[in-house]
């Protein structure tokens, strides 16, 4: 700051002018996002370091997605099939044919790899507002050979979705899967916390199995109402297994082992907690 100062203060013409040169100032930026910072991440060392972007969607990833986008470089062997992948856009393309007809590419990113997908005419036009770098994409189709040309296989895709929307769309509610004798108070105090804190408008099952006289009860809260997300989703995993309800009310079991809770204190099911009025589900 001296020096600052002291140059500061002299002249072209050698005398003092008696003026200070003020600091540069900086203005308070808000702090990066932990997505935007693994964008730098990829951007300047070409792999991710810390995490992927797609470690937010776990949840969608886990009960959405029937398989890795890398699987479809061998579409031999898919031919016939629907395929569910999700991923990060990494780039795209618009083009135009000679014949002045637009169509674009799409290359979609996940854990596994990447994979590039082509949008033709009608399905570019309909699908091209998701022809953005940095979106997360859900995307079903089938592979099926080309109605033109040398019909060779290719994957044909007939929905895309954004992933951070998949949830409060396809998503009826959470099933827990216990056995009889995990219920205890401890159980049942550390679900209502869990419960209250993701409070929301989905619905709540519980699949009661008795392992000695080789039997199943599906109970359904009907005063409990919670909110699908993946921290939560990773909370009610520690104390049980946790499947999913989906919009065609199927249950899809997660597919991560469990390790059961240590609660010796037993109690009866349904009277100690106004939070978990318990029905029998027909």
């Amino acid at each position: 700051m001296h020096q600052e100062a002291q140059s500061a203060q002299a002249s072209l013409f050698g005398g003092s002018t008696g003026t200070q040169m003020p600091a540069p100032k900086i203005e308070p930026i808000e702090p990066f996002s932990e997505i935007e910072k693994l964008h730098f991440e990829k951007e300047v060392v070409g792999v991710y370091i810390s995490g992927h972007p797609l470690d937010n969607f776990k949840f969608e990833m886990d009960t959405f997605c029937t398989t890795v986008v890398t699987m479809l470089n061998d579409i031999d062997s898919l031919e016939g099939k629907e395929c569910k992948v999700g991923g990060i856009v990494s780039s795209v393309e618009h083009r135009m044919t000679k014949t002045g007809r637009p169509f674009g590419k799409l290359i979609l990113e996940d854990y596994s790899g990447k994979f590039e997908f082509m949008l033709w005419s009608d399905d570019y036009m309909k699908f091209k507002a998701f022809l953005m770098p940095g979106l997360f994409l859900f995307i079903e189709g089938g592979v099926v050979r080309k109605a033109w040309g040398d019909q060779n296989l290719e994957f044909k895709i007939r929905n895309i979705e954004l992933l951070n929307e998949l949830a409060s769309k396809r998503v009826q509610g959470l099933a827990l899967r216990c056995e009889i004798e995990t219920i205890s108070a401890p159980f049942i105090e550390k679900l209502e916390k869990l419960c209250k804190k993701n409070s929301g408008n989905s619905t709540l099952t519980f699949y009661l199995k008795d392992e000695t006289e080789g039997v199943q009860a599906e109970l359904l809260s009907r005063s409990c109402r919670i909110k699908v997300t993946n921290e939560f989703i990773k909370e009610l995993k520690r104390i049980s297994e946790v499947g999913v309800v989906t919009d065609k009310s199927e249950t899809r079991w997660l597919t991560e082992v469990v390790t059961k809770p240590v609660l010796t204190e037993k109690t009866e099911i349904g009277t100690i907690s106004p939070t978990f009025m318990l029905e029998t589900v027909d």
